[in-house]
């Protein structure tokens, strides 16, 4: 498989720069686990069965080398340290050609020189550390399905397994119509996300957006970005809905319950990766 990066759009391979080996191909991903010690119990209560994963490092090493090595190497530190917003992206290309794009937000941590250096020599090494807030990486582009009003599977894992995605969905949406109640759960992580509330007819499609909880009505079917609020019916039983692919499979899969309606579920959103 080839790798290649960009930083904000900006590929860091070109024809004097490279990115080196010491490059993060997998992040380390750690679960946040809250427990509870009981006085007089052995061990402890762990607070939620469903794991929520800590902001993992990313570490990115780059190369540059003859004339104007030394620009080359600054302007990639500017780039990680002086850019209020910063992304990463990455593409993999398989040896058949396939290939798939992803980027995620990045905080730059540290962008550090490497120790060997010789300051006669027009080769110059960098290493950066990033930070990713968002956990995974997301695909580029947006991808609509339409499910039956009772759901089923949202996106197959691909060949290899996990090709297509493998990581939980986080910015999922989706679209119902005259639905005055909606249940949204996930076999795999056991999670749901639940709706209700009094519908008005001149708006008649309502959106769920299952990361940041929220829920509005629209008159349009392209009102994906928001509308008239109704987010005070949303709820759930145990955790929020977490969208996480099948184990076996790497299939992910919805089960959706409607009151008053039985219109098609068309869902939002973007790929993920670990």
């Amino acid at each position: 498989m080839k790798v290649s990066y960009s930083l904000n759009g900006q590929p860091l391979d070109s024809d004097r720069m490279r990115v080196l080996v010491g490059t993060t191909h997998y992040t380390a991903l750690s679960p946040i686990v809250d427990t509870v010690q009981v006085p007089g119990r052995h061990g402890v209560i762990v607070g939620s069965s469903i794991p929520v994963l800590d902001a993992p490092e990313l570490t990115v090493k780059v190369a540059a080398w003859g004339a104007d090595s030394d620009a080359l190497i600054s302007r990639f530190r500017a780039s990680c340290l002086h850019a209020a917003k910063l992304t990463i992206g990455k593409t993999e290309t398989l040896d058949d050609g396939s290939s798939r794009s992803m980027s995620t937000r990045a905080v730059c941590t540290s962008c550090e020189p490497d120790d060997d250096e010789r300051p006669f020599s027009d080769l110059r090494v960098m290493t950066a550390v990033f930070q990713l807030p968002d956990v995974f990486w997301h695909g580029v582009q947006w991808q609509e399905v339409t499910l039956a009003a009772s759901g089923g599977r949202l996106l197959p894992g691909g060949v290899p397994d996990g090709w297509l995605s493998n990581a939980p969905i986080t910015t999922l949406v989706l679209r119902f119509g005259a639905a005055t109640g909606v249940t949204i759960a996930d076999p795999v992580s056991g999670t749901n996300l639940m709706w209700g509330s009094q519908r008005d007819a001149s708006r008649p499609y309502l959106f769920v957006d299952v990361a940041n909880r929220k829920a509005w009505t629209a008159a349009n079917a392209d009102a994906w970005s928001g509308g008239t609020d109704t987010s005070n019916g949303v709820d759930w039983t145990t955790e929020p809905l977490q969208v996480w692919p099948a184990i076996d499979s790497c299939d992910y899969r919805l089960a959706i319950k409607q009151t008053g309606g039985t219109d098609k579920v068309t869902c939002r959103f973007l790929q993920s990766w670990e």
